[in-house]
């Protein structure tokens, strides 16, 4: 590695003005080469070199005088060469003058690293080699070395840019530091990307912007940001950063210059570029203005990870108070997950309050619960190493209750400090309940073994509790009590009525009975099992001998249900058991608890057989009585009356359907009317009326043929509904449009309809029958033409003879005639 020093003095031309840098000789007593840079190794000794060296030195400074003099005071350049070299310039403050340091070489990085650019921040130990001229006056020359004297006019360590005048700087101008530190990134994401034009009064206020970035920036990066605090033409400045000042050739208010050819940021009361910004750099000023300077990463630009990612800066925001757990959810993917990493490391070492990031990771899980699961999981550890054995339960509890642990997280607790918990419940569930306590608080703590001996102390507690005379069931309900575990006991309760059947929900009932009922009440809610919250609700209501009985205790159960109603058939069997056991409501009571419950629902209950007094004495014969009917047909332990009770009333609805026809059914019914008897009102009515609609339903000529004798022995049940339907509005319009068109149905109804002087006949037919004559029949054959009549008259010839003609036509003439 070879460092040369250089000093040149401005001259300007004669007769043109021009100006050009002097190279100014080294003076005899200039410091002896290193042997390093001795001019055998050295190419500085070539004059070729030499003048490669000046234009590059021109190049570096001259857009600052490229106006023929020196600027307004002394500025500082650094550059990257095209050899991999470095190139130092400053203006001397007094004076036209210019000192470089060129710095070559295969040590030239590693150089870089340590010198010039960090030599501002304080902490860092003194470069090497020294930059400045090798005489104490300023008036060096050209030479090679690693030594130099103290009157260098270059920055050195611990001087005005350290830590402690940044903070300051950045206090002064906090609201551009942001914008600048997000353009100074973008300088590293983008090597095409605009050059940073600062605007400031002095040079000096420049380097500060440039220190603060060099401060800012990971390490690796620092050696690459080339910069110059003063060019009056920017231009022709090759740097990253130029620095201008007001009098510099450069429109700072012109919209294209500021948003598409530089990012400028101005300190002299102009517009500026548009503000940009991004996390890091809004964290990292964030930490400069409160006085926490960030500590930049090692990581550069060698593909491996995200060196400006913000992750790092969390715990010393967090620890400084200047971050909550709400704005790092403002990151997402890998550099919240990479956030998320640090926090954990910053736990672990210590560098992070426990509290305030058990905040940040209910935050965090909120919007993304697998990024916030590490940090979870650290806490919790965290926690638990921390606890004392004995508080190891109460810890847990606090811990499920403070941190949102998944079920990865629980499972990893589990493995590491579940251990001790299922020995100790192992060992407990030999022992007498009583003793039970601790071990499954610890175990439920812990999720110990996955739960397994947990669901063996479930089965054994439920089981004590089954018992209520039993020695253990008071010292379960006391466990219980006392462990105080929401979801323990309601597991418990929960396998208590697990395949509950008669005799268990007869032990139900026991236990609400029994001192531990207050237990067993003061742990049921809406959400506990329903067969014990029945049981419970029959001790209290119908337990002492004045208490309710049969349907008002059944109604009074009915208010322990959802909406008040039994929808279920296992319900429904359970609530029949607790108020009739194996016995049924008295008679009087059956509609209520058929229309309470549904048929359907009795029936699927297998309760048919204790509500078979539904079948004579129901409140109507309707679809869900022949339902019910037709169910208990299947029955073995029907009487015969009951069974034929119960064909009778499906063979109506048969009937009305069409499912069965007319001639056979009439006949069956007859019979079963004579097993069945004696019939109630209800079921004798409801099964006429359906008998009467399968009748209207029916055409004339078989209704003629196979029931006139059944029509004209009936009595008011049968004809009264039989008038209705016949004279229904809908039925009359029917026979209206239909009649004209079919003599035969005509003749028929006339036959059935005519008035006969036979002794059979009924009062009640003659009624009806003479009514339906004349409202139906009568102003149809009114409206026949000619023909139709014709048709109809052959047709009563054929069924009724001559006389039946005679009667016929008697009637028609009749009917003219009134």
């Amino acid at each position: 590695m070879a460092i040369r020093r250089l000093t040149y003095r401005l001259d300007e031309e004669p007769g043109s003005g021009t100006v050009r840098l002097i190279p100014v000789p080294p003076p005899a007593s200039s410091p002896a080469s290193s042997p390093a840079s001795s001019p055998e190794s050295s190419p500085a000794a070539e004059p070729g070199v030499q003048r490669q060296v000046l234009e590059w030195v021109q190049l570096a400074i001259g857009a600052e005088y490229g106006r023929g003099r020196g600027g307004d005071g002394g500025g500082l350049s650094f550059s990257r060469l095209p050899d991999g070299g470095s190139l130092l310039c400053a203006t001397a403050e007094a004076g036209p003058g210019v000192e470089a340091v060129h710095v070559t070489g295969p040590d030239t990085a590693r150089f870089s690293e340590d010198w010039p650019i960090t030599q501002w921040e304080p902490d860092e130990a003194p470069p090497t080699a020294g930059a400045g001229r090798s005489d104490g006056d300023g008036d060096g020359g050209e030479g090679e070395g690693e030594g130099g004297g103290e009157g260098h006019q270059l920055p050195a360590p611990g001087g005005r840019f350290g830590r402690a005048a940044l903070i300051a700087f950045a206090r002064a101008h906090e609201p551009r530091v942001a914008p600048f530190l997000a353009d100074v990134r973008r300088l590293f994401a983008d090597p095409a990307g605009r050059q940073l034009v600062v605007a400031e009064e002095s040079p000096d206020t420049v380097a500060q912007w440039i220190a603060l970035a060099c401060a800012s920036l990971p390490t690796a990066y620092v050696p690459s940001l080339t910069f110059s605090t003063r060019a009056a033409d920017p231009a022709r400045a090759p740097q990253h950063i130029v620095g201008i000042g007001p009098d510099a050739d450069f429109d700072r208010f012109d919209a294209t210059v500021l948003d598409h050819l530089y990012r400028v940021h101005d300190g002299l009361d102009g517009p500026g570029s548009p503000p940009l910004t991004d996390t890091w750099a809004t964290w990292t000023a964030r930490l400069w203005t409160a006085g926490e300077p960030p500590r930049p990463p090692d990581g550069g630009p060698d593909g491996r990870g995200d060196p400006f990612a913000p992750g790092p800066l969390v715990p010393r925001l967090l620890r400084a108070g200047l971050l909550t757990g709400a704005e790092l959810t403002g990151l997402d993917g890998d550099p919240l997950r990479a956030a998320v990493d640090t926090l954990v490391t910053a736990l672990a070492d210590g560098t992070a309050e426990p509290d305030a990031l058990t905040a940040v990771c209910r935050d965090v899980h909120a919007h993304d619960p697998a990024a916030a699961a590490p940090l979870a999981l650290a806490l919790a550890r965290h926690r638990l190493t921390a606890a004392h054995p004995d508080r190891l339960t109460g810890e847990l509890t606090a811990i499920r209750a403070d941190l949102p642990l998944d079920a990865a997280t629980e499972r990893a607790l589990r493995g590491e400090f579940g251990g001790d918990a299922d020995d100790a419940l192992r060992r407990a569930l030999r022992e007498p309940v009583g003793t039970w306590a601790e071990p499954l608080r610890l175990a439920l703590a812990v999720g110990a073994d996955d739960g397994r001996r947990l669901g063996a102390a479930v089965d054994r507690l439920a089981q004590a509790l089954r018992d209520p005379t039993g020695s253990g069931c008071a010292p379960a309900a006391a466990v219980l009590d006392e462990v105080g575990h929401a979801d323990l006991t309601r597991r418990v309760l929960e396998r208590l009525c697990a395949d509950v059947h008669e005799r268990r929900l007869d032990r139900l009932k026991e236990l609400a009975a029994s001192p531990q009922g207050d237990w067993l009440r003061r742990n049921l809610d809406d959400g506990s099992p329903l067969p014990l919250r029945l049981a419970d609700a029959a001790v209290r209501w119908g337990g002492d001998p004045g208490g309710l009985r049969g349907v008002e205790l059944f109604t009074k159960l009915t208010e322990v249900l959802p909406g008040r109603r039994v929808t279920d058939a296992a319900t429904l069997s359970h609530m029949w058991w607790l108020v009739w056991r194996s016995g049924a409501p008295d008679p009087a009571e059956l509609p209520w608890v058929a229309r309470t419950c549904t048929v359907r629902l009795l029936i699927d209950a297998k309760l048919g057989v204790r509500m078979t007094g539904l079948l004579k004495s129901p409140e109507r014969v309707d679809r869900e009585l022949v339902a019910f009917a037709r169910d208990m047909l299947h029955e073995r332990h029907l009487t015969m009356s009951e069974r034929a009770t119960a064909e009778l009333v499906v063979l109506a609805r048969d009937l009305a359907d069409h499912r069965v026809p007319v001639p056979k059914g009439l006949r069956r019914v007859k019979v079963l009317q004579h097993d069945a008897a004696p019939l109630g009102v209800t079921v004798r009515c409801g099964v006429s009326r359906l008998v009467a609609l399968a009748l209207t339903r029916t055409d004339a000529q078989t209704v003629a043929r196979h029931a006139f004798g059944h029509l004209v022995a009936a009595g008011p049940e049968l004809l009264d509904p039989y008038r209705s339907f016949m004279l229904d509005e809908d039925k009359r319009r029917q026979l209206d449009h239909e009649l004209p068109l079919r003599p035969d149905e005509i003749s028929a109804y006339y036959y059935l309809w005519r008035p006969r002087d036979r002794s059979d006949i009924k009062h009640d037919w003659r009624r009806v029958a003479d009514e339906l004559l004349h409202e139906i029949l009568a102003p149809v054959v009114v409206r026949l033409d000619a023909r139709s009549l014709d048709e109809a008259t052959d047709f009563v010839a054929r069924t009724q003879g001559v006389k039946g003609v005679q009667r016929w036509n008697a009637w028609r003439h009749g009917l003219r005639e009134g």
